[in-house]
């Protein structure tokens, strides 16, 4: 890890989050608004000046592919280590590029033998959510165990890394198996804003890759105003026999409108609502975050 040791991070965090205070108006809000909803939700919001609010803020809820966040930052920590730019070639074979799932990359190049590189992977991963390419750089950083040091070390907990999105395609209830707590979210966003992570380079392109998502238009960027930066990662599951939706969610950095920035995690679980309703949850507490700090 870059800068900081485990030690040194965590002392970080309790130094942080000693300096912290509740913005208690907004909890009442997001409670009032969550409160109502045939969901399981948790949210939690830290600006740059550590105001903070939450709702169910330290539950465990299903990270579904929000978790390739995590899996971004061991990556890149590894190409940094090994001095890998993200113009690195990196070989896939038609193997790597499974049916029956969520893969822009095997759309554009079908199912065979082909030469990209390091950063277009993480593209593919970060920005469009690609499958394929998340596992296939999860074997890079050294398989779903070596991703799950990784958090470890960084101490940002309750987060738990089990399963590879193969893994997790093997049965519905699978996708249950990556959780985190919306302030564990949260903590591990702040960090790599802040440079503890990875070195400004990394960091950047990272950046640059989340800044260019292309999933979830209408979860956070639609309660965001237009001019807001937002870079974010999305995850959204399959739905349960009964029809329950697992989860929609959302997590990133976002441009708050009187200048600040914050980082914030939208968990919406086990819902039986539509996938536009439950995007609209996130939106709707996107845009009372921005409504708080006007």
């Amino acid at each position: 890890m870059k800068n900081l040791s485990t030690a040194a991070v965590l002392a970080t965090a309790v130094l942080f989050g000693a300096c912290t205070s509740t913005n208690r108006t907004l909890e009442k809000r997001l409670a009032e608004y969550l409160d109502t909803l045939p969901v399981r939700a948790g949210v939690f919001v830290r600006t740059d000046d550590g105001t903070e609010a939450g709702y169910n803020a330290d539950e465990e809820f299903p990270m579904l592919s929000t978790f390739k966040f995590p899996v971004a930052l061991a990556v890149m920590a590894k190409m940094e280590r090994d001095g890998a730019e993200p113009s690195r070639p990196a070989t896939v074979s038609a193997r790597q590029l499974l049916p029956d799932t969520y893969s822009p990359m095997r759309e554009r190049y079908g199912q065979r033998d082909l030469t990209t590189t390091l950063g277009r992977l993480l593209a593919y991963c970060v920005s469009q959510s690609d499958n394929n390419a998340c596992d296939i750089l999860i074997n890079y950083a050294g398989g779903i165990d070596s991703v799950a040091r990784y958090v470890a070390r960084t101490g940002v907990a309750p987060m738990r890394i089990t399963a590879t999105e193969q893994t997790m395609h093997t049965a519905t209830e699978r996708q249950r198996d990556n959780t985190s707590s919306p302030r564990a979210m949260v903590e591990l966003l702040s960090l790599f804003r802040e440079g503890r992570l990875l070195s400004q380079p990394y960091r950047d392109t990272l950046m640059r890759y989340m800044t260019e998502t292309s999933t979830g238009r209408d979860k956070l960027r639609a309660g965001i105003s237009e001019n807001a930066v937002s870079a974010h990662k999305t995850g959204s599951s399959d739905r349960t026999a009964e029809g329950i939706k697992i989860a929609d969610n959302d997590v990133g950095i976002i441009s708050l409108p009187d200048g600040r920035v914050c980082c914030i995690a939208v968990f919406v679980c086990d819902s039986p609502m539509s996938d536009a309703e439950n995007a609209a949850v996130v939106a709707n507490v996107a845009r009372m975050v921005c409504e708080e700090w006007k």
